[in-house]
């Protein structure tokens, strides 16, 4: 049985904490974002995380435009998703602290358990944001535990969310629990629904009554991309399922925190990419100020904090995930 952790190495000059067992094999960049980097299973040899095969991994500078810049992996995002303007404070595309170094502490690491502190204030932000990566000796279960503390004096507005980007193909399936399914975006032509319309997950209609089974990823050929917001679903779970292999990616979360599931689902559609985010957020849409004026947000008192606790999990053996337990336990077939 293997357990162990390497801070050794370094990956296009990025330093990288990684976590490892005999199931899975986890790399953190600490001065990236705290970016889990790469999220692989070892019994199908799998990374399950994209990588955009034209972006290389480059040193991230705050406030950029983070389409130019994302490679992929997974990343921390607050206090808001799209870049706007709130109370006079210009905030970046996808929030403060995934192109921000992040402090790390390794709190165990011995036989039977690997446990990580990341930490991060915010610029602009009165926050404090710390991770806890755990991973015991068995199985195939990246636990996270969150704290975000208000450092200010006053109540803070904030949208928050962990933002996996996925690899995918046409054999991928993409499940959550069922939800009702506000659209943002469905391109080209809003072919799903015009923006401001709704469906129940997984059934959508295009708009000449065609069922769309949103579950199934389609080509890149298909040249599409969708932006869907997923709410008012009773357990927080997510997984996307290469069905040809048989192996996936899981996120359990719980849905008092996380009350949205987005659905960045590009087809071939932007910038010729093919990739998926399937994403835990605790308010929507994109941008903080339209979160605040729907009423759809998160917000701190002075001197409080959020904690919460969520999981990673790879997979083998499903074609279809019917649910995933908070501890990480994949049910399906």
């Amino acid at each position: 049985m293997t357990l162990k952790l390497s801070s050794e190495w370094t990956y296009k000059g990025f330093r990288t904490l990684i976590l490892e067992n005999d199931d899975l094999q986890v790399t953190v960049l600490p001065d990236y974002g705290a970016k889990i980097f790469q999220f692989i299973v070892k019994k199908s040899n799998r990374d399950l995380l994209y990588h955009n095969p034209r972006v290389e991994l480059r040193t991230p500078i705050y406030g950029v435009n983070v389409d130019n810049w994302w490679h992929g992996g997974i990343d921390e995002c607050i206090p808001t998703g799209q870049p706007c303007v709130y109370k006079g404070e210009a905030y970046p595309y996808l929030g403060e602290v995934w192109s921000l170094p992040w402090n790390h502490e390794i709190e165990r690491n011995d036989a039977s358990e690997i446990t990580i502190h990341l930490s991060r204030e915010t610029v602009i932000s009165p926050l404090r944001i710390e991770r806890w990566l755990t991973l015991r000796a068995q199985g195939s279960v990246l636990e996270m535990r969150h704290k975000i503390t208000n450092l200010g004096y006053s109540p803070f507005d904030f949208i928050w969310g962990i933002h996996p980007g996925l690899a995918i193909n046409p054999a991928t399936r993409i499940d959550i629990p069922r939800s009702k399914v506000l659209i943002d975006e469905s391109s080209p032509g809003n072919r799903l629904g015009t923006p401001g319309s709704y469906y129940t997950w997984p059934n959508a209609k295009t708009q000449n009554g065609q069922d769309v089974d949103m579950r199934l990823v389609q080509p890149p050929e298909s040249n599409t991309i969708d932006m869907h917001f997923a709410t008012e679903f009773n357990e927080g779970w997510l997984a996307a399922t290469d069905t040809s292999e048989k192996t996936g990616f899981g996120f359990a979360f719980p849905k008092e925190t996380f009350k949205c599931i987005w659905l960045w689902l590009v087809y071939g559609g932007w910038r010729g990419l093919y990739c998926a985010a399937v994403e835990a957020w605790t308010g929507y849409p994109g941008r903080l100020d339209l979160a605040v004026k729907n009423g759809t947000y998160s917000q701190l008192q002075d001197g409080k904090s959020l904690t919460c606790q969520t999981c990673l999990v790879g997979y083998t053996g499903l074609v279809k995930v019917d649910r995933i337990t908070p501890n990480g336990r994949v049910e399906g077939s």
